[in-house]
């Protein structure tokens, strides 16, 4: 499945609820705060990158497709690997993935060149392509919006100690604040996924599970400091496919998703997967 003909669209809404603490660096320090909570402007008005929750969402599902789980996760029989993720959220360079074994190489050099073996044949497979040169690169399928917060919050300013990255230990008079924003702090979910196979809809699933139960994941920024708890709430999902026509017709020249699912528990049914 490409770009070249419309297939589906799906629209995925919700809120991310902050349950303790959270920090989402700028990545520059300012008046000796460890990279700012990231605001749009001066009057603090705070948001989380949609970048930030992309990667927090393609790492989740890199550990459960790892080469290395005793369990393989399967669609119709077909074991899945991290091929999935990148053909869910794009890549470039697949042909600069090491694949050449030689004599020098020991057991571990082995089992990395053979697992980017596999995902490279499972993408040149799944994009139906003769070779590798025509898969080189690919544009993701999924678009997460930046979220902003809200409501008018103010952030809390904790403190921090730098640690030497050589010795392990605190550097003498290296003391910083950093900012967070407080629990109950809720922000605006928007994920866009298009011309996506049923599959994969449920791999979406599995990667936001973790975040959709009550006591939350942790997200963000220094999270071994014991912060960055969130919750998933209110998740809804609007769609549209190609199959009926008179219901596309009302997306395109109107802009109206002729379906729509309210209840969470009923939006990932994760059917078309299975473990092994």
């Amino acid at each position: 499945m490409d770009f070249s003909t419309f297939k589906n669209k799906y629209i995925l809404a919700g809120k991310i609820v902050v349950l303790n603490a959270l920090h989402i660096g700028s990545g520059k320090e300012t008046d000796d705060r460890d990279a700012p909570f990231i605001s749009l402007d001066d009057d603090k008005n705070f948001y989380i990158p949609g970048s930030t929750f992309r990667g927090y969402l393609s790492t989740k599902l890199e550990r459960f497709l790892d080469s290395g789980n005793g369990f393989k996760i399967k669609n119709n029989g077909e074991e899945l690997n991290e091929a999935d993720v990148k053909l869910i959220f794009g890549y470039t360079n697949l042909d600069k993935l090491e694949t050449k074994i030689n004599d020098k190489d020991n057991e571990e050099d082995r089992k990395l060149k053979e697992n980017n073996r596999k995902i490279q044949d499972r993408i040149i497979r799944k994009l139906n392509a003769k070779n590798l040169d025509e898969v080189k690169s690919l544009a993701g399928r999924i678009h997460v919006s930046d979220m902003p917060v809200l409501k008018d919050v103010k952030y809390v300013t904790r403190d921090g100690i730098k640690i030497d990255r050589n010795t392990g230990a605190t550097e003498k008079g290296a003391k910083f604040d950093y900012d967070v924003v407080p629990a109950g702090t809720e922000f605006d979910l928007n994920i866009e996924l298009e011309n996506i196979e049923n599959y994969q809809l449920d791999l979406i699933g599995l990667a936001l599970n973790d975040i959709l139960k009550d006591n939350g994941d942790l997200f963000g920024g220094k999270t071994s400091r014991g912060i960055g708890k969130c919750r998933l709430k209110d998740l809804k999902m609007k769609y549209v496919t190609s199959d009926d026509k008179e219901k596309l017709k009302k997306y395109i020249f109107e802009g109206k998703f002729p379906y729509e699912v309210k209840k969470q528990e009923k939006i990932f049914k994760t059917e078309n997967l299975s473990l092994d």
